[in-house]
């Protein structure tokens, strides 16, 4: 029976292992961060710039090359021949990242620019949209006063003597008008023909004719 079971054990093919791709990587990796939510995550930081000691401003021994190889002299003058050059490379390496930066902020405020210019245009096409709604609207409405006004009842007057005059109902007379009132219609100026009027002509009462009886006597 002991046999057996190592037989088995040792039969059993391992598995293979295969480098995985980024995709298996990404998927491993958010699996293992998502299996425990209470787990707090480790962000390393950010890497720091590097930065070296600046250079001294006063040199007591300069070191030159004449020195022999060995000598104490020579290994001083290639660290510091060493760290001006580290130097001089830190400021070319931060002179072009400013110079990348300076085109990034040109061509952001360029964008920036042609997108306002945009959007002003698209807000002045709005604003005369409106305007013109708002002045199509106003011009309607005053045809429809219009319109309004013209259904309205004419009143007719009538001219008497070349006066106008309106016809009211009772109670409608004011004491300015009972002031103005006259008694009688103005006699019409002379040389002047009476203009017509609607008003037909009052019938004047005709005298009946006396009978007369007529008796011939024979």
């Amino acid at each position: 029976m002991p046999g057996e079971y190592t037989t088995a054990s040792s039969s059993a093919a391992p598995a293979k292992r295969y480098a995985l791709s980024a995709v298996e990587k990404q998927r491993a990796q958010l699996s293992k961060l998502l299996k425990d939510t209470t787990k707090p995550v480790y962000i390393p930081p950010p890497p720091k710039e590097k930065i070296i000691r600046p250079a001294r401003e006063m040199m007591k021994n300069v070191q030159g090359s004449s020195a022999g190889a060995g000598s104490g002299e020579f290994h001083v003058y290639k660290a510091s021949r060493r760290r001006e050059y580290e130097r001089l490379k830190l400021l070319e390496d931060q002179m072009k990242k400013e110079a990348v930066e300076a085109e990034f902020e040109k061509r952001k405020a360029e964008h920036e620019a042609a997108a306002d210019a945009k959007t002003a245009k698209n807000r002045a096409k709005r604003q005369k949209k409106k305007e013109r709604a708002k002045d199509k609207g106003s011009a309607a409405k005053s045809e429809d006063v219009g319109s309004t006004d013209a259904d309205a009842p004419i009143k007719k007057r009538r001219l008497v003597n070349g006066q106008q005059l309106v016809f009211k109902k009772p109670g409608e007379e004011s004491d300015a008008d009972d002031d103005d009132e006259s008694v009688g219609p103005l006699p019409p100026p002379q040389g002047k023909p009476l203009p017509a009027t609607d008003v037909a002509p009052a019938q004047l009462p005709v005298a009946d004719a006396a009978n007369v009886v007529i008796h011939d006597e024979e």
